[in-house]
């Protein structure tokens, strides 16, 4: 318990130590912390070799160990950005933002069935979250609880202070349908190892258990499905990008048709990360490689 004491104490402390500064300013700090952990900390550094191996077989050594060092520098710069936008309203942080297909999301809630926003850990995700929150009026979210009980309260709070609602993973179910009978947002995260409940999905040609919670709740319910991604440009702004909504279709299989719309999901996710491969959360064990 004492540890989870010092833990909130240091990131509260951390936290109020970046908004003194502006942003460009924080990430200097987020690349300070990225390096630390690249060069000295060291967490799940060989979870991300060995990933990156698997995935960019073509590339060197040379060029996976700046890649490496690119991914701990973005994750830095998502972790000071969270603690920097989220103490700010949307009219505080809107200009730092572009949003590239907003029409695709009222088109999906003219339909009054609610509408889920498909993304990964990307860019910055929760960034996407809090803009969604704010131009929508609320978005809602599956939390898993952090294990740190004084940090879960105050992350959840200053979500909700952003219109972030967050769903019990034990309710998770009837969570979500009752705020699809409100015509809400649900955000569906579907980049993380699924386990023995996911679905085969073919992920960088690797098998990956992939979360089939968004392609069998929208078929289910019949509820548009958008995918969106929010990621980083070179000049320190970002980019909300969505997709047009599909509406997920079963022609007679639907364990089948659940499979085809998680493997779709799941390869748009992948051709942003070829693209911009330093954007995304490796740090999780997404295959068991």
């Amino acid at each position: 318990m004492f540890r989870y004491y010092l833990e909130i104490l240091f990131f509260r402390i951390l936290f109020s130590f970046i908004n003194l500064f502006s942003l460009r300013a924080a990430r200097r700090i987020g690349r300070i912390l990225g390096l630390l952990n690249y060069y000295i900390v060291k967490v799940r550094i060989d979870v991300v070799k060995r990933q990156l191996k698997e995935c960019f077989p073509q590339k060197s050594g040379r060029e996976l160990q700046q890649l490496v060092k690119q991914i701990n520098i973005s994750s830095g710069y998502t972790g000071v950005e969270f603690c920097w936008f989220s103490s700010k309203q949307y009219n505080d942080i809107k200009d730092y933002i572009t949003i590239k297909g907003e029409k695709h999301l009222w088109e999906a809630l003219k339909r009054n069935k609610g509408c889920i926003i498909f993304s990964g850990h990307f860019g910055n995700w929760e960034l996407a979250a809090q803009v969604f929150g704010s131009i929508s009026e609320g978005i809602y979210a599956v939390a898993k609880k952090q294990r740190n009980p004084y940090f879960n309260d105050l992350i959840n709070k200053l979500r909700r202070a952003n219109n972030i609602h967050l769903i019990d993973k034990k309710f998770a179910l009837r969570g979500i349908v009752n705020a699809l009978k409100k015509n809400k947002l649900i955000l569906m995260l579907g980049d993380q190892n699924a386990g023995k409940t996911g679905v085969p999905a073919t992920f960088f040609g690797l098998t990956a258990p992939t979360n089939p919670g968004s392609a069998k709740i929208a078929i289910k319910f019949g509820v548009p499905v958008i995918f969106a991604i929010c990621y980083r440009r070179h000049d320190g702004r970002f980019v909300l990008q969505m997709n047009e909504p599909i509406t997920l279709k079963v022609a007679t299989d639907s364990d089948e048709a659940v499979h085809e719309y998680t493997q779709f999901f799941t390869s748009e996710l992948e051709q942003w990360i070829r693209k911009i491969p330093w954007q995304w959360f490796w740090f999780h064990r997404r295959w068991k490689v």
